[in-house]
């Protein structure tokens, strides 16, 4: 870990520094980066939708874990159930990121590319900046700054308020406006495309124009898609109108503890919108604790995806830029 004084243009009291530059790539709006596991390589995905952050089971079994029992939780998400084992490991390597001697639990039934999911639990130590078009995740601090400093990157910014319940803390929610409603969003870098749930849908007057591919997430089944019609979206001072978006029953087998988009929160409380991968590498976002506010810019390219994610950030008719944004 370093420290590394950001230079500004605003006031000499804002000071940014970073604590982690993490390098990422992006295979199939998949946040990936690199790491190990008692010095096996392992593959990494930076999940901001679960708080909590685990080795996946098929890793697990691959790396020769020996499971030191079943825990009691059960994790609910996009795919139903999974149990909870624990496993005890040597050293866990997240690039800069190392723990020594740590219990770590062990969740996801169906095989997977991925062996740990990196989450909430280390992410929210710091404010985070998603940095996608120069292939970075930093984690930094801040201080003394007002939210008009922090993007320092840019002159002009979209903002948002950062919201969060006692009990959900870590989770990184923001209100947005979908054809004049208020609705509850997670900022989920675990989930490939933005997703809105069916219920809200419904009640916010969106139009259907056909289905979608099956989404899946921690356990073994899975969830219908629709894509429909909306109005207008808005976060912040950033407003689209006339896009798309995919709707799934988010809700649908969280019926326990969730911890996450692969792994739930305390049914009810499921937010009823994830701004996935899809909003994440069209921005650049710095997620900031200490003044408990969002900051983005628009970087280009489709904000939501309702086509199988590729590589290009470029336009597509599947979406549209914001129609007005910046401060």
């Amino acid at each position: 870990m370093f420290a590394a004084a950001v230079p500004l243009h605003a006031q000499a009291r804002c000071q940014i520094g970073n604590v982690a530059v993490i390098p990422v790539a992006t295979d199939s709006n998949q946040l990936l980066t690199r790491g190990a596991i008692d010095g096996h390589p392992v593959r990494v995905l930076i999940d901001t939708g679960s708080n909590m952050s685990f080795i996946w089971r098929s890793a697990a079994e691959r790396l020769g874990l020996r499971s030191i029992g079943r825990t009691r939780m059960r994790l609910f998400g996009l795919g139903g159930e999974s149990s909870v084992d624990a496993t005890f490991v040597e050293e866990l390597q997240v690039q800069v990121f190392t723990v020594k001697g740590v219990r770590l639990p062990v969740a996801g039934d169906l095989p997977s590319d991925i062996d740990f999911i990196f989450g909430q639990d280390f992410l929210a130590r710091s404010s985070v900046e998603f940095d996608l078009r120069h292939g970075v995740v930093r984690t930094m601090k801040t201080s003394g700054c007002s939210p008009a400093e922090l993007p320092y990157w840019a002159k002009t910014y979209s903002m948002a308020d950062l919201i969060a319940s006692p009990r959900d803390a870590q989770a990184i929610r923001v209100n947005v406006v979908l054809n004049g409603h208020a609705v509850r969003a997670l900022i989920d870098s675990g989930s490939s495309v933005s997703l809105l749930t069916k219920s809200v849908a419904d009640s916010i007057g969106v139009r259907y124009i056909g289905s979608n591919a099956r989404v899946v997430g921690i356990g073994r089944r899975s969830l219908a898609t629709w894509i429909v019609d909306v109005q207008s979206f808005k976060l912040g001072d950033e407003r689209i109108n006339n896009t798309r978006l995919l709707v799934a029953e988010l809700g649908k087998y969280q019926t326990m503890q969730r911890i996450g988009s692969r792994i739930p929160v305390v049914a009810g409380t499921e937010p009823a919108m994830l701004l996935g991968m899809d909003f994440l590498r069209a921005h650049r976002v710095l997620i900031d604790n200490a003044t408990r506010k969002m900051v983005f810019t628009y970087e280009g390219g489709p904000i939501f995806q309702i086509s199988k994610p590729d590589e290009s950030n470029a336009a597509s008719s599947d979406t549209a830029g914001p129609a007005s944004a910046g401060n």
